[in-house]
This record gives C-alpha cells, structure tokens and sequence, in this order.
C-alpha cells in the first residue's frame, strides 16, 4: 500500500509540475480510476496506473487540479464520490452525495467557483452543490428527459449537456439556471449524444453520437457545425481533449482511442482491448485555466451559494432547494411549508415553497416499510410507523434524534396522528383491529378503540375540539367519528365506499374531506357527515396518502407513481408535484411553525397523573393499561385486586375497588376464549380458546401474545395454572383427557384418559398436592386425583353439569356452580359438608370464583355477573350488566395463590416435569413403584419401567444406586419418555411408530402405559403426505404437499427447517426413505418420474437415481435396506413391478412383477429379511423374501384402501385411509390381527423408528466420515466395504469426487443426460447436438431435453428452432424474422408442401402413399388441414374461387366448365405452376436449405425429381433412403455453417452466412403488431442506457420466454408517444382484449422508469388486464404487501385474494376490498433491439453468446 501510495505521489506531482508536453489521460474503469501516459502508446501494458481501486461501479467522473482532487459518480451506490491527494498522501474516499441519486450519468466540476455540477437520467435533473455536498440545489428539472454528458466553461458561466432522450439534442445555460439562458443548440442529426467536451481555446464542443458512430463538433452557439470523426467508430462514449487532439472512450473495444481534431486524421488505439472504460478526462492544468470570477471573493457575501452568470455581473446567489431568497444575497432559514412522505424504505421531504418540487431523503436509519406519516410543530419531530419493524418511531427533519416510541403489541400501523396540544400519539393497527393512544414519547398506553373494527387505516384529528376521525375499509366500509377519548362514537358515512384509504380535515372551514381507492374518488362533507360532495373523479386510479394545506389537497397515487394536488373546494388547478416516484406510501403537507389551537390539556397536562384527553365540552384523565382511575377521576393507580372474565371475543377485567366498569385486555386474535387462570409470578393470564384450539398466555397489560399449547386440542374448556411447580393443566372435553405441561407449553404429558369421560372444569390445590375435576359425562360427577394423577377418587356424586370449580384455600371447601340444578353449592375437601349457597334466580350460572367473603359467578340468561356472601349467600349484589356469553371468571389477586411445596425449588430436581403429592401420601417409598391409586388407571404407571432398562437406556453400570422418588412430588416425563435410574432424569423412548395425517404428525407406542399416542409439536404442517425419521440426527422428514417440499424438524418441533425446495413448484415428491449410515434422503418425484438423493448433513442435493422425464420409469413408493445398501421401489408402468437396486441405482432387478396391479405400499423388515407390499386394487398385503421368492398373501380379506405399512416388533402395521383405522397382525402370518387406533381422519402414512446402536454406526463402511466420498457410497461384498458412486450425469473423477461430463462449445446444446459417449478421437464427450436443434419439434437428446420448456405459441403464431415466436404471416415472406432464420428455411414454391428438408407437390399430400421420409405428408394433422383448407397451396384456384364470390351466382354450365377445369389441373398440376403463374401476386420463394454443400441441394433435388416421376407415372411406389441420406437431409450433417439458398426451380442462387445469434426484439417481447411512435427514428424506440442498468437487462438464451401453466406471453412495447401521453396526464385505454399490455419504454431499466410504471416480466405467469392507468396489477389489501406481492398487512389469517382491474377501479374489485400494489413482480431481465449498453449493460451487452431466459416472477 505504502509502494501504491508513492507511485501516485509521484505520478501526481509530475503531473502537477506541468508535463504539458505529454498529456496524462484520467479514465474510470468501473472497478477503479487509472492514469495513463497518451503519448507511450507502444508499451501500452506498462504506462498506465490505479490511483483509486476497490470502487464499486465508477462511472462519470472530473477532478479539481489545483485541489488535487477527483470526483466521480457510482451507479452502483448511487452516490458521488471524490478523493484527495496531499503529497504522498492519500486520502480516503469520502462520500459527497449519498442521497437523491438515481443514475448520475455526467459530473462536471467548477474549478474556479468550486461547484459540483451533475446530471441524473432517471430524476432527470441537473443539480450544483458545493464541493463537499453541501448547499444542494436543483437547476433544471423541466423538459429534461435523459440527460447524461455535462462540461462547464467557468470563466463564461456556462454549461453544456447533453440528452439523449425522446428529442435528443445538446442544451446550454448558464450555470447560475437561469432558465432564459437555456437554449437547445444542437437537436437535428443526432441520436445518442454520449461523449461531451469543450475547446476552451477555440471555444467550441466536441460531441460523441454512438448510435450514428460519428465525433462532431461545433461553435458554444451550435453553429458551424461539422464532422470531426466517422465511419468505422464502435460504440464511442466519452469525450475529452488536448490542444489537437481528441481523446475517447470506445466500449465495444474496450479501448481508448485518438485522433485528430479537425480533421479527425491520425486515429490509433491509445490503451485498450481489456478495458471497460467510462468517463475520460485530461488530467492537466492548461485544461482548467484560471480567470478571476466574483465568486472568488467572499463568496460575492451570498449566504449559501453563488453560481457564475453569463452576463453581469457575472454571479447570482441562490439557495439550496426547498429554500427561498429573502433578498438578493440571503436566503430564508429553511422551507415553511413542506411535504412530509413515506416511501416505504425511506421518508422524504418536499418544499412547497419552490417550484421544482425536489425531494430530499430524510437522513434516517432502520427505515423498512414506512406506512404513515405525521409532524409535531411544537419539537419539531416526525413520526412515521413501520410496517416492518412493527412499531412507530420519530426524529427531528434533520434525521437526528431518532428514537423508538412504540415499538411492543404493534402489528400493521396503517395511520398515525400528532394530538399536538395534548402531546399524544394516536394510532390505527389493521392488525390487531385497533386504535390506541400514548404519550409522545410512547408511554402511558392506552387501547382507545377495539369492538368493532375490521381494517381501520387512516386517522385525523381536531384536538381543538375533541375528535378524531377514521376510515375503515373493512367489508363494511366506513368513516368514523369519535371523542378523542374514544367515547361517542358515530359513524359518518358509510355508503358508496370502497376503499378509504386517506382522511384530512379542514378546521377553518369544518369540512372533512376523504379518498377513495376503489371509487376512485376525492369526497368531501360536513364534519357531521352531511352535505357529502364529490370533489374529483377522473384520473385517480389509487390514491393512498392524502393530506391537506392551505387551499389544497395533496395526495400519493400508487399506480401513476406520483403525487398530485387539486383545489380542496373547486377540484381545479390540478399539478402533478412529484411523478415517476415508486413505492409511495403516506404523506403529510404542514406549515412547520403553524401551532393551530389550544383545549385544557394544554396546561398541566389538564392537571391527570397520566393521560388528559379531550371530548368535545368537557376532557377526561384517562389510564394506561393495568391501572384503574381513583374516585377523585384524575389520578390512576394499580389496583390491588381486579375481576377478570372471558367472553369468547375478548378478555376483560372489572375493578372491584372503584366504579366496576370493564376494561377490554388488548390481547389480538382472541376467537373463542374459554377456561382462564393467572399466574401471580410473573403477572401473566391463560386462557384456552376453543374457536382455534390452543392455549395462549399474555402479559396483564396484553402484551407478548405466546401460544403455548396448539396440537392435540379439542375442547380444552376447563384450565388451571399450578404455581407453585410452574404447570398448566388443562381438561378436554373432545379427546377426554386432562394433561400437564410446563408453563411455556413444553413437557406435555397425558395424565387421565381411561375411563374419562367430558371433562369440563378443573381447579388445583398445589399445597395439599391435589387437583379437582368437574365430570358431565353419562353421569355428571366430581373427581379428586392427585396432581400426578394418582389416587383418583369420586368426592361428589348427586350433581349436575358442573360449569365452574374453585378452592377457597382459607376454609379449605370447594365451590361449584351447578347447571342443572341452577344454584351454587360448596363441601370440604373431602366431599362432606355439602350445602347449597345461592339458588334462586339463576338461570344459567357460567363460571365461578371467590375472593375473601364473597364470591362471584356469572349468568349467561341474565347477562351479568354478580357477587354473594361466599357463607350465606347474602349481600348479592349484581356488579355488571350487559355482558354476553361470560365463559369463565376469576379474581386476580396474591391469596388466590398461596401454599408451596418442594417442586418451587429447582423444580424438584427434575430434568422435565415436577408434580407434588398429596400431602400425608408414603405410596412412593418403594424404588421406581407408583403411589397406591383407586381401581381407576391412571398414567402414573408410566413410571413402572425396570431399573434395568432405566440403566440401559442411559448407559449407566449396573452396580448404579436407584434413587428413591420423595413422598411430597415425583419427577416424571412428557408422555412416551421413560425416567432413567436417577427418576429425575428423562430419555426419549427408543423405539415407537409414527403416523402422519393431514395437518398432524403422531407418535404412538402401542404397547406403552402412557397414552398410545400423542400429536407432536411440529407447527405449519400443511398435507402431509410422507414421512421419514433420521435415528442419528432425531429429526423426522416430512413431504408437504401444500408446497411440495420436504421439510424437517425433531419431534418438539424445533430446528425446522426446508431440505428440498420447489420455488418453481415444478416438484411433486411423492415417498421418502432415509439412509442413516451413509447419510441420503432418497425421494420419488411423481412429476419427473425419478428418484432422486439429498444429502442429509447439509442439504445438498446429490442427483437422481432412477427415472427421469426421458425414461418409462415411474417409481413411486420407497424402502430402504440400510444394513445391505439396497433400495427397493414401486414402479408403476404397465404392467406394475417391485425393482430393487444399489443406492446409486445401479444392478436393478425386478423382483415382482406377476399378479401386481396397484402397490400402494411398501416396506422392509431387515431382521427377518422380508418386503412386505400393499395393493389397493387386489385388496391384498403380501410378503415375499428380499430377492421375490417365498411369496405369499399375509392379509386378504377386510382390506379397503391399505396405503402404509411398517414392521414394528412381531408385527406388520398398515393404514386403512377410507376407515380411519390403524391395524395390525403378526408379520410372519398374518395372525392375531387388532385395531391399534380407530377414528383417525385423513390419515397418510406410518412409520417404525428404533434407536441405531453408535458402534454400528461408526463401523459402517458407508458412514461419511469412513468412506469420504463426495455423493453417494455403495455398499458391497455384503457390506465389507463400500465405493463411492455418482448419479445420473454425473462421472467419478478421481474416485471419490463426482463431476460432470465435459461441457459442450457454445454452438452446441447440452442434453441434460449427460450419457458419457467417447467421440472419434476417442476423448471423453458430453451428449451435445447443434444450438440450432433445440426447440425444433424433433428429439435429438435421449433424454428429450432439447424439447423442454420450449415456448408455447399461438396459433397464428410460427415458433423458430431457437423457441421465438413470431407473427405467421413472417413465415418464407423471404425476409427472415427469426434470429437463426428458421422462418425462411423451410419454405417451398406455391404449390408444394415441405417434408423433411423436401418440397413436393401438393398433389403428393395424404394420397395414401407416404413420400416423406418421416412420412408427415400422411400424418393425421397435415391430413386434417388439407380437408379443412382444400384449396390451400393452388394460388389460381383460390383466385378462381374468389372471383366466383364476388360476381355471385354464375350460370351452372360455368361452374360446371370451371369445376372441369380445376379438376383436369388438379391430375396434371406442373410443381412449379403457382411460382410461374402470371396472376399469382407472391413472387417465387426461394428455398434455404440447412447445410453448405452442393451435394445436398442437388440430393434434394434428384430426390424430389425422382418422386414426382413416380408419382405422375403411376407407379405409386415410395422411395426409400439410406440411413446416411435420411442425417443428411435433416440436418444432422451440418454443425454450424451457413444456409444453401434455393429457389424454385432448384437453382443455387446464393448462401447465407452464420445468422444473427439473438434478436433483441424478441428479448423484449415485443410483438409483430408492436409500432413506434409518429415522427420519432425507429432506431431510437428505445433510448440508450443509463449508467443505473445492469448486466441483467439482457437474456443470453434464445428460448428467453416460456409459455407457463398454459398461459399465453404478452407484449411488452410502448410507442414513445403514448409514454409521453401519459407522462402529459393523458391516459389512453387499451381494450380488454387486446394481447398488448402497455410497458415502461426503457425496458432495459429497473422499475425506476419515468414516464411509466415498470412492466411484469416477459416471462411473467400473471395474466395482466388493462386499465385506466395502463397498466394492470394484482390486488392487495395493504401497502405491506408491496415488497412481497402478497395480500397486504395481515400477513396472518387473512385470506389471500387478487383481482384485475381495467377500465375502472370499481368495476373489478367489488368482490374484494383489497387494493391493489403499485407495480407488479418486475423481472430484470428486458431488453429492446434499439438499445445499447449502459455503464453496466455492456459487459453483456457485446458478448456473442444468446441472452439468458428471463427468471419466472416470485
């Protein structure tokens, strides 16, 4: 680096010392800036240094000589750049300009005003600032359209530029911007003006035009004009000089180049052929001479900036854009009056005091998917609220201070509003159907709004009087009114609504104004409501953001991509103030100092502890969620003791101090709450909710929402929270159980489910060990059982449906409130003492609790809930009225939960589960034996498992001392999991079943004491159709048939992940079988009809195996023997078989294939060495040894639909899909068959797993770490040793590795079968066939790859060798269309069809005897269309015919004379008469006949000749060629050469050369009805690039497109007129059946584009409709879903659904209230023929290969 730094330094300074004699060129290379010596041309490798390196994409640059410092633009970071040099040192790159820019095409630098000027194609805009950024300001920003090259002349005050835009033309001006000094002085003869220049000297410009290939210059005026350089030119981009002699860049030769300049005289190549050069400059001081400006002292005293004039006195000051001049010299402190907008990753802001409307990104940080926006102008901050990150954050409109304010329980913020004389924050949440309130800086939180909300997004307020206002654009749209407290709502308006996506307020005149994106309408009416009137209707295709100012309406459009005001009043004066700007989001108009108004919160906060809101007449203190407003109704406490209660919808809590009113608990998502209990640990309430069948827990204040149970729910409408041993308990009345969990859900074990029946309510006594259960059952009753489940007992018998059960802990009785009986009533602990406490009037009692003296319940008749003396029943007393369906009730307070025991302390010394004992209980005092329990069994015998095994399965010596269990708790396990000798610990079994349904994966241990089976916790299972189980890894595989992928995770549902994608959706797994020892996932795909292989370590996938697209293969069903490397398989071609073979699927063997219909099924025993088969169709399961033989029927009789079966033990399993059942018999015949588990919908399939002893696995040959091979390894010698293998396409290369076959030349095509063929050399080959084969309709691969994905064509439409589809009519029209020229390759005289290289006459076609050679003049289609169109190929016939139409009815004999006639013609018909008859109006065409040799053109010829003699002779015998003539005669003898061009007759008369390899036409997708505009050059369709495009503009494949799913392409193009139209407001309509879709005209650009919205990829699946806005988009309900083309911001539980609009809005979208997002999925990979290379396209765009094929859309 120190060698780099000194080189520079004396490269520098040598240059600074003025070398003028030898000129030092500075040039950017893309990666870096590089100084080259102009004058040592013939050591061209050596003269040239980096001065600036590990740049990113350096495109425009210039430098300050006298400063020693150079500027340059990136298009890559979209930021100007520059670097200093101080001696020896050099200084770091610092960034100038980071925000703004777009494309910086042109830089130029003011060396005596130090200015930075700079020019941006896509902003269109050209812009000054000070050199280190500062004091920006836009100078021309109209009539602009691709302005890229830029040079000043300072000491005159002017600038130049060029733009290549619509008119292309060089422009003038002063540099101050003055706009009467800009003059258009070059606009005739030019096209791409690129390269820029001036002739200080001679004061003329020097201008470099790539399209027209010539270097011209010209006088500062335009005049005198002349052509410096012409002719031979490439592609010449920028333009500098020195004295005599022109310097450019030439990207096409990757060179610099010379000459001179007038006479253009002496070119030479002055550094090139391994360049990408971009700007060039000369790097010395006689080209930047110093004159003395004005603005050279003092600044000329302007405050900011001073630019030089043309004209006195020579300077102008002016200031940075948004500001205005106060006086000559001074400019104000800053804009007044602004827009404020969200673009989604970034906020920006608008003056509205200047005319050029230039917006300035707010330097921000984090900014993901911003939303809403709004100012506070008290602090001076902006708040915005983020889709993404989920909260609202704010900052000053410098970007400082920035700070999170709400950023917990936010879902989808849509609208946010500033109380600026409360200093609260108010706030919609779409997500979780909300509104809310806060201080400013976020605290002191409250939920305003919650009932009744659907999609509420856009907010307003009136502080001054005490409302707020918003819209709703749920299914039932709405506008809103409220206090600000949330009190007194109304709704306003609430038809002819669609989708109200904005609301403001004018508070002058009292009106409220709204839009409508659906309507397509800006409305206003009377703050009541009244008075509604339409304010504009046309033109508004999507309003989102909506704000207002002053005298008008400001509002985003997300289709127009603009924003746009309109006079609030009259709908007239309308601007567009921003255009072409994506991604936008709200935005708010303000006066940054205007402070409107004031109310009594303004002082003092209204004198509340917390939260003053104010209402119209009067403001209320209000409280932050968790605490209560005390009597004196100012200040807010926590309360002691609260009520909480369930009501299905929501959860809500009464306080019992005060006023009782109800507060909701914003908990989101709530469907169906039922049971609910609290935990006083940590503050936190449970509740089940029976609607989505979970348990979910929350904090008090409703915050962190966990679901902690979710598999395996029925009806858990009874639950209770142990909290002493942190528990959760809960009873289901569905699967009639109750279970045990850890508080977070983990742990989960069945306690009770023998001889259970509707379990209803449950109620815990921790300290005594005890749980209470309330039974309806046949028999209702109430049970007592240990907290193990142990001891289990009837307490009462005699009642009714028990629907609540609560412990007084303090008198030790238990409550319930009876259903039936319709009173309350209450016993000791131990049954005795019963007594009725409350009856009378008590309809329907619904829930129970009790705190100190009383207790409360509720009743759903009466829809209250009441309190009473918890002894006598008296005092009662109702405390809530108006309350529906109460499920469940509680008093949440510290005595609700007293008494301990030893699972408190480190949860007993268990690894899972701590469960205490009754209390006085010594029936665990024996080792491992469970406490005595009633004759009911219980799951506590689960823990009955022998030392022994307890000690094996955790390795521990025999010698090992039992532990004994304590007499108060007992540790035990999730269900299925065995404690090991310590009976603390926890193993998981080690071997089980696994059965799989729709939603659910199962595990089931029949013989187990536990219960049988379990639903493991797997989330976001979606039609499960296999499964598998890794015994090494512990992870169980899983094939998702929603998405079609194979996923993964261990049986707690942790470390989820996918293993085989399909983002493509082109898979369709089908079976899974894992391999442990060797490490492969092998998996059956039923739409390629392969097995393939998937590394299971790391994912990877290894290849296929078996099958593919191009065999008859159909494998379906898998099974693996691990221990002898087999792998067994179905495969279901006709007649079915069982085929095993090597795990490389080598040495397969048929091993059934007799008597075999449909196999269904399939699996193997490795200890007895059987297969066991299923057949749905025989209704058979069969067994057979591992070779076929020994085969017999194991079960015939009672099948149905058998689809899965697996050994497990002595028996053979198998599910019975149709009956729900899972059966079993014993394998060896047949024998004691039972039903395992009854009733099991949607059942799929079913598995055995055991544990693998590690030794084996060590040892095994195939382990990864014993053999190293790099894909697959085979067992062999009867698994002694293994070798490593390849699959398909695949080659071993030094015998561990696979590689693939060598590659094909660029000419050739690569069948994807890779079949390993040795060439005439007798070197390797890869199966290769011409380019020019794929796509032809012919199978030259053995694999039929050169016949996929080809693009399907319309009708009337001829699709090309190469896959393009072109207009029929193009087809041998003798202009060739097609890029390989195909069109015009098989074409033959009128009067004969082609065949197979041949042209024979018409008369030869489907006359019964095959002449072709692929004998398709017989086919069933060419037969077909020769019925269809008789007369087709007979020119005079069809005149004849015409003629006979138009002078109607002839007489019969004339008919019958021309019938006569036609028919003689028709037996004598010459091949060539169509070709020479006079009144044929198509000339002869002439024949391209693939190949080089004359042999072939006169074979064809002698061949044709040959036929037609036959033929006419009668002989009626076909010719018959040689194999070697059939290769030749189609093609199969010619590589790549030209093309023999025949005519007729059969003359040579002349050979095309190799054709054109793309055509960028096509690339596009552009259609042959596709037309330029009026008036403008057809070259120039397209502009030229912009240094913003890339290297993927361009496809390099030339089968680009594919037709999708059926659908049709189409067309992409857009006349330059009609951009400009729209780009004027003018919005022309396309009909709804046109194949035209309109698109951006610089397709080649990012969505970026002015003038229109970015097009769907050529490629695209969507089938797009036009609308008003001309272009159509798929419908989405939010702006969150912009980024991912989804539904919108409820991303969760909210139905996807997608509309298209055209010609209105409203038309379309009735069915669905989604709007729609502002650009569809944009593929980058467009092009046009008319368009050369950008700074980053030309890499791609000059490489001889075909473009690549455009990605299909996510």
């Amino acid at each position: 680096m120190r060698l780099l730094v000194q080189l520079l330094a004396v490269f520098l300074v040598t240059v600074q010392q003025g070398a003028s004699a030898h000129p030092w060129l500075l040039f950017a290379n893309r990666k870096d800036i590089r100084l080259v010596d102009a004058t040592q041309t013939r050591n061209r490798n050596n003269n040239v240094t980096i001065i600036i390196k590990d740049l990113e994409d350096a495109a425009a640059l210039d430098y300050h000589y006298e400063k020693g410092m150079v500027c340059w633009t990136d298009i890559s970071l979209e930021m100007i750049r520059c670097a200093y040099h101080q001696g020896a040192n050099l200084l770091n790159k610092t960034n100038v300009i980071t925000t703004g820019l777009v494309s910086p095409d042109g830089l130029a630098i003011d060396w005596l005003g130090n200015k930075l000027y700079w020019t941006d194609s896509e902003t269109n805009r050209l812009e000054v600032s000070t050199l280190n950024g500062e004091n920006r300001k836009v100078l021309f920003w109209e009539d602009l359209d691709q302005p890229r090259a830029i040079c000043l002349f300072p000491k005159k005050g002017l600038l130049f530029w060029t733009d290549w835009g619509e008119n292309p033309k060089i422009e003038s001006a002063g540099m101050n911007g003055d706009l009467t000094t800009r003059h258009v002085i070059i606009k005739d003869e030019i096209f791409w003006p690129n390269g820029l220049t001036i002739d200080y000297e001679e004061e003329a410009i020097f201008w470099a035009d790539a399209k027209l290939n010539i270097i011209c210059s010209a006088s500062l005026t335009g005049a005198n004009r002349r052509t410096v350089s012409q002719g031979d030119l490439q592609h010449p981009f920028a333009l500098t000089m020195y004295k005599n002699v022109l310097y450019w860049t030439d990207w096409q030769t990757k060179s610099i180049h010379s000459c001179n300049k007038k006479t253009g005289a002496g070119r030479k190549a002055v550094l090139g052929s391994s360049l990408t050069p971009m700007d060039i400059h000369v790097y010395d001081q006689e080209r930047q001479p110093y004159s003395a400006l004005p603005c050279q002292n003092q600044n000329a005293k302007c405050s900011h900036l001073c630019l030089s004039a043309p004209y006195p006195p020579w300077f102008t000051c002016a200031c940075p854009t948004g500001s205005k001049l106060v006086d000559n010299f001074t400019c104000a402190d800053g804009a007044q009056q602004l827009l404020l907008l969200a673009r989604r990753t970034d906020l920006r802001r608008i003056s509205l005091d200047t005319p050029d409307y230039t917006d300035v990104v707010l330097p921000l940080d984090g900014v993901k998917h911003a939303i809403a926006v709004d100012y506070d102008p008290v602090d001076g901050f902006v708040y915005w609220s983020d889709d993404e990150v989920r909260g609202i954050r704010r900052a000053k409109l410098d970007g400082s201070q920035q700070e999170d304010v709400v950023m917990a329980e936010v879902d989808h913020p849509d609208g946010i509003a500033v109380d600026w004389i409360g200093r609260n924050l108010y706030w919609t949440d779409t997500g979780t159907d909300r509104i809310e309130v806060a201080r400013l800086n976020g605290t002191w939180r409250k939920v305003l709004i919650s009932e009744n909300l659907d999609e509420p997004r856009a907010l307003a307020l009136d502080p001054e009087v005490g409302w707020m206002f918003w819209t709703d654009w749920g299914k039932e749209p709405k506008i809103e009114r409220a206090s600000m407290d949330g009190s007194d709502r109304v709704v306003l308006v609430n038809t002819s609504l669609g989708w109200p996506n904005g609301i403001a307020l004018d508070y002058v005149q009292r009106r409220l104004y709204w839009c409508d994106a659906k309507t397509d309408k800006i409305e206003v009416a009377d703050m009541d409501g009244s008075k509604r009137k339409e304010i504009l209707s046309e033109n508004v295709p999507h309003i989102f953001g909506f704000s207002l100012l002053g005298d008008f309406l400001y509002w985003t459009d997300w289709q127009h991509r603009s924003i746009e005001r309109v006079h609030k009043w009259t709908g007239e004066d309308r601007k567009i103030i921003v255009d072409q700007l994506p991604d936008l989001m709200g935005l708010k108009a303000i006066n940054i100092t205007e402070v409107r108004g004031t109310n009594a919160c303004a002082v003092g906060n209204g004198g509340c502890s917390h939260l003053c809101l104010n209402r119209p007449g009067k403001y209320v203190c209000a409280c932050p969620i968790g605490y209560e407003l005390t009597a004196d109704e100012i200040n807010c406490v926590i309360p002691e003791a609260f009520l909480l209660f369930t009501r299905k919808e929501d959860i809500r809590r009464i306080s019992l101090e005060a006023n009782h009113k109800n507060v909701i608990i914003p908990i989101a998502g709530v469907k169906e709450a039922s049971a609910l209990d609290f935990d006083v640990n940590d503050n936190r309430i449970y509740w089940t909710d029976i609607g989505v069948k979970s348990i979910s827990r929350a904090f008090m204040n409703g915050s962190n929402l966990e679901v902690v149970v979710e598999f395996g729910l029925e009806y858990p409408e009874g639950m209770a929270v142990d909290w002493v041993a942190h528990n959760i308990y809960w009873a289901d009345m569905g699967s009639h159980r109750v279970e045990v969990a850890r508080l977070d859900g983990s742990s989960r074990r069945v306690l009770i489910w023998k001889d259970l029946k509707n379990p209803r309510s449950i109620a815990l006594d921790p300290g005594e060990g005890y749980m209470y259960l309330g039974v309806w059952g046949s028999v209702p009753h109430i049970e007592r059982a240990g907290l193990d489940g142990s001891q289990r007992i009837t307490l009462v018998n005699g009642v009714g449906r028990v629907n609540g059960l609560v412990v007084d802990f303090a008198d030790r009785r238990l409550y319930w409130a009876d259903v039936d009986g319709k009173h309350i009533e209450s016993c000791d602990l131990d049954g005795k003492q019963r007594q009725v406490v409350v009856s009378g009037n008590m309809p329907q009692p619904h829930g129970l609790t009790q705190y100190e003296e009383f207790i409360y319940w509720a009743d759903w008749t009466t829809r209250s809930i009441e309190r009473a003396h918890k002894q006598s029943g008296e005092n009662r007393t109702r405390i809530q009225t108006q309350v529906d369906y109460v499920m469940d009730i509680l008093v949440f307070h510290s005595s609700r939960q007293s008494g301990w025991n030893p699972c408190a302390v480190n949860n007993g010394g268990c690894s899972h589960l701590c469960l205490a004992l009754p209390a006085g209980s010594t029936s665990s005092s024996s080792p491992r034996t469970q406490p005595s329990v009633s004759s009911t069994t219980t799951a506590a015998s689960s823990s009955s498992a022998s030392t022994s095994s307890a000690a094996a399965a955790t390795n521990l010596p025999a010698t090992t001392v039992v532990v004994r269990q304590s007499h108060t708790h007992r540790c035990t396990c999730p269900t299925h999991y065995e404690l090991v000798a310590d009976n603390k610990t926890c193993v998981a079994p080690k071997s089980f079943l696994l059965f799989s349904q729709k939603n659910y994966i199962n595990r089931l241990l029949p013989s187990s004491p536990d219960s049988p089976d379990v639903i493991l916790p797997i989330r976001g299972l979606k039609q499960v159709r296999g499964i598998e189980f890794d015994p090494v890894g512990q992870h169980l595989y899983w094939i998702d048939g929603r998405s079609q992928t194979i996923r993964r995770a261990l049986d707690n549902g942790t470390q989820a992940s996918v293993v085989v994608a399909n983002p493509t959706q082109s898979l369709h797994p089908y079976d899974l079988a894992v391999e442990p020892y060797s490490r492969v996932l092998f998996w059956s795909c039923s739409r390629f009809n392969a097995i393939n292989a998937t590394r299971i370590d790391n994912h990877l996938s290894v290849g296929i195996l078996v099958g593919g697209p191009s065999t008859s293969d159909k494998p379906r069903n898998l099974a693996v023997h691990p221990v002898k490397g087999w792998l067994f398989f179905t495969n279901l071609v006709s007649p079915a078989r069982i085929e095993r073979c090597r795990l490389d699927g080598s040495d397969r063997v048929k091993i059934i294939e007799t008597d075999i219909d449909q196999p269904s099924a399939l699996t193997i025993d490795t200890e007895e060495e059987m297969i066991f088969w299923a057949d749905t169709s025989l209704k058979v399961i069969e067994v057979a040894a591992l070779d076929g033989t020994n085969r017999r029927k194991l079960i015939s009789s009672q099948l149905v639909q058998p689809i899965a079966l697996t050994v497990h033990g002595r028996h053979l399993y198998w599910l019975e899909k149709d009956s729900q059942l899972i059966e079993r018999a014993l394998k060896i015949n047949g024998e004691d068959r039972q039903r395992v588990q009854g009733r099991i919908p949607y059942l799929s399939d079913l598995l055995s797993t055991s544990t693998l002893d590690p030794n084996t696995l060590a040892s095994n040959p195939c382990y990864p770490p014993n053999s190293g091979c790099g894909h697959l390894c085979v067992l062999m010698d009867s698994g002694e040793r293994g070798r490593c293998a390849c699959p398909l396409n695949m080659i071993l290369e030094d015998g561990k590795t696979c590689v693939e076959p060598p590659a094909c030349s660029p000419e050739h095509f690569t069948c994807r079968s890779g079949i390993y063929e040795t060439g005439p050399s007798g070197s390797g080959a890869t199966r290769c066939i011409p380019l020019s084969w794929r796509c032809d309709g012919q199978t030259e691969c053995s694999d039929a790859s050169d016949e996929e994905d080809c693009p399907e064509c319309r009708p009337d439409q001829f699709r090309c060798q190469t896959g393009q589809c072109i207009a029929k009519k193009h087809e041998c029209d003798g202009v060739p269309q097609c890029m390989d020229r195909s069109d015009e390759q098989r074409c033959c005289p009128l009067g004969q069809f082609y065949c197979s290289e041949l042209c024979l006459p018409d008369i030869l076609l489907c006359d019964g005897v095959p002449h072709c050679p692929d004998e398709s003049d017989e086919s069933v289609t060419s037969c077909a269309n020769r019925v269809a169109n008789p007369l087709a190929g007979d020119s005079s016939i069809r005149t004849t015919y015409i003629i006979g139409i138009v002078v109607g009815l002839g007489s019969v004999a004339l008919l019958c004379v021309l019938f006569f006639c036609w028919h003689r013609r028709h037996s004598h018909a010459d091949p060539d008469e169509g070709a020479h008859d006079p009144l044929n109006p198509v000339a002869p065409r002439h024949t391209i006949v693939p190949g080089h040799t004359q042999l072939q053109t006169d074979y064809q010829l002698q061949y044709v000749s040959n036929i037609v003699g036959e033929r006419t002779a009668g002989v009626g015998a076909s010719s018959h060629l040689g194999s070697s003539a059939v290769d030749l005669l189609s093609g199969r003898g010619v590589k790549n050469g030209g093309a023999i061009i025949v005519d007729g007759g059969g003359v040579v008369v002349g050979s095309s050369s190799s054709c054109q390899l793309y055509d960028r036409s096509h690339v596009t997708g552009a259609s042959s009805s596709s037309s330029s505009g009026p008036g403008y050059p057809q070259e120039t369709l397209n502009p030229p690039p912009s240094p913003a495009t890339d290297t993927r503009s361009h496809c390099t494949e030339p089968y680009c497109c594919t037709a999708v799913s059926g659908q049709s392409h189409k067309s992409h193009t857009l006349s330059r007129q009609t951009a400009r139209g729209h780009h004027l407001g003018h919005q022309p309509r396309l009909s709804g059946t046109s194949s035209q879709v309109y698109s951006t005209l610089r397709s080649y650009k990012h969505y970026k584009v002015r003038n229109q919205p970015p097009p769907p990829t050529p490629c695209s699946t969507d089938n797009f409709e036009e609308s008003d806005s001309q272009v159509a988009y798929h419908s989405s309900p939010s702006p969150s879903s912009i980024p991912k083309m989804g539904p919108g911001f409820k991303n969760a539980g909210r139905r996807q659904q997608s509309s298209h609009r055209h010609q209105r809005l409203g038309a379309d979208y009735d069915s669905d209230p989604y709007p729609p997002p502002p650009t569809p999925a944009r593929s980058h990979y467009v092009s046009d023929a008319s368009c050369p290379p950008s700074p980053s396209t030309e890499r791609s765009y000059f490489n001889p290969l075909p473009p690549p094929p455009s990605p299909s859309p996510q």
